[in-house]
């Protein structure tokens, strides 16, 4: 009933609907506190929720206000049947303070069973407020925020998050902020979108910052036009410390598939590295190691120092 609700709220735009929608979310959890627990303030629907088998819903809560969380929109039997779900935090494109040109992807991402928090305040047009720069530490105080609410018995994300299993994600800009607090020792993986730092410094990040990667990392380029490629590359040849992969889309440039349905290809990419790294899904190392793209038109995969 709370899918249906949701839907119709953000497709028809009732604003009956979407009070009770605001009151089902409420209610259905215990109390407030004033550290992790808010309402949700902004709520969208992104296609139809997304492809995976928990559909998604995208939204502000009053406690995190600068940041936006995807999310399935039953949280509760979504971790239940995940056994809490993975978390994911997401640093944007130029650094910029809004998940927007990315949100179909984060959606479909949390639609497969991840909890997505991406810095930056909701949008519904991209030219809707003044984009501004994130902070690089804004991933610590999402990181931070999830932790509490997960175990905040009043809070609407009590019990849902699992922070043995977290990544963290950025494209572009956002990949080198990934790069400057890769030292968050919650982390177990990193996947890097069209983002590679090369010999160059950006978000307080060098070179010297793939040092502080400690766990598998995935590159995720779009071809020669893709002006993050080469960086990409020498960073792949650089790091002798952790696994690492890189998938390439010969087609896609630097802005990648991010505004097809659902993310398109770089979408389901990372979701098959997700699965594996945070999941356990075996079979999907193939496609990073024995470049298994099936599927995947026009990508290939090579990756080095994993221990099949």
């Amino acid at each position: 009933m709370l899918v249906v609700i949701a839907r119709i709220a953000i497709e028809k735009g009732n604003i009956m609907i979407r009070c009770v929608l605001r009151c089902l979310f409420a209610c259905s959890f215990i109390g407030f506190s004033t550290l992790s627990v808010g309402e949700i303030t902004q709520s969208k629907v992104l296609d139809e929720g997304g492809s995976g088998q928990y559909k998604a819903v995208v939204t502000t809560d009053s406690a995190l206000p600068e940041f936006v969380i995807y999310q399935p929109l039953d949280i509760r039997q979504a971790a239940l049947a995940e056994q809490r779900l993975p978390v994911v935090i997401f640093a944007n494109g130029g650094c910029n303070d809004t998940s927007y040109p990315f949100e179909h992807m984060l959606s479909d991402i949390a639609s497969h069973g991840y909890l997505v928090i991406a810095l930056g305040a909701m949008q519904q047009r991209l030219d809707d407020r003044p984009i501004v720069k994130a902070s690089n530490d804004m991933m610590v105080d999402a990181l931070d925020w999830i932790a509490q609410a997960t175990k905040d018995k009043n809070s609407r994300y009590f019990d849902s998050a699992d922070m043995k299993r977290v990544a963290y994600a950025g494209q572009s800009c956002g990949g080198a902020q990934l790069l400057a607090m890769a030292e968050e020792p919650r982390v177990q993986t990193f996947l890097m979108f069209n983002s590679g730092i090369g010999d160059m410094t950006m978000a307080q990040a060098n070179k010297s910052s793939l040092l502080s990667l400690h766990g598998p990392v995935l590159y995720l380029v779009g071809g020669e036009t893709d002006v993050a490629t080469a960086n990409a590359l020498l960073d792949y040849e650089r790091i002798e410390h952790v696994p690492v992969a890189l998938a390439n889309h010969a087609n896609a440039g630097h802005s990648g598939t991010f505004e097809e349905p659902f993310g398109g290809s770089f979408s389901r990419m990372a979701i098959k590295w997700l699965d594996w790294q945070l999941k356990g899904v075996s079979a999907n190392s193939a496609t990073f190691l024995a470049n298994d793209v099936k599927g995947f038109s026009d990508w290939s995969v090579k990756a080095k120092q994993f221990t099949r």
